[in-house]
């Protein structure tokens, strides 16, 4: 199978929708997989290796960035977090489109470090709806519940870093324009010119009319 060279770079600030949006991508489309980052946090109920995270010790960890083995990776609340090079690869090596769910720090990196790499950053409607969506989840405090306001209003100024900004209003139809985007960027001159190329070569070997 001919090896992928586009992948997805899929951020958002905590709230809006990122993690609901992403898992119906990979149901909608077969092509898109999920790209599972290394972490040394400890495994949560209901997760499990190598699909949510592969679990790694903090010295396991930082041997593997002595061997150079992660793409990007970042120190996060004394936990480390990252993408391998062995995943990546995994990835487009069987011709399939690679997403990445990852911060804006993180999308900093793989836009510098991946080739290629197509950046799309999912924003609410309004900061209303957003402080409803992080109330409604009832799992944080009001305290923490405006510690990630805060970095949220942060994030929404690195808006420029992205290639696409997706506003979640209606998740069927935000699902819609990424699979758009999917489409559109399999169409560039710079994915498709060895058709043009198969095409021209075919007609030097054929030349009749």
């Amino acid at each position: 199978m001919k090896m992928n060279d586009l992948s997805l770079v899929i951020s958002a600030p905590s709230g809006a929708g990122k993690t609901t949006l992403i898992a119906r991508l990979l149901d909608a489309d077969d092509r898109l997989v999920f790209s599972v980052s290394t972490t040394t946090r400890p495994k949560r109920e209901g997760e499990a290796e190598g699909e949510s995270y592969y679990f790694v010790s903090p010295s396991e960890f930082r041997k593997m960035i002595g061997e150079d083995s992660f793409i990007e990776w970042a120190q996060v609340h004394r936990n480390y977090y990252g993408t391998t090079k062995k995943e990546i690869d995994r990835i487009t090596r069987a011709g399939k489109i690679p997403i990445f769910d990852v911060d804006v720090q993180g999308a900093r990196s793989l836009k510098h470090s991946v080739d290629n790499a197509t950046s799309i950053f999912i924003v609410p409607p309004s900061r209303g709806i957003l402080v409803s969506r992080l109330r409604n989840r009832k799992t944080e405090s009001e305290s923490q519940i405006q510690i990630r306001l805060e970095k949220a209003r942060w994030e929404l100024t690195q808006y420029q870093l992205y290639d696409y900004i997706i506003v979640n209003d209606d998740i069927d139809v935000a699902v819609n324009k990424i699979m758009s985007i999917v489409s559109a960027e399999l169409c560039r001159l710079q994915r498709t010119s060895s058709i043009i190329q198969d095409i021209l070569e075919d007609w030097r070997d054929n030349s009749i009319g």
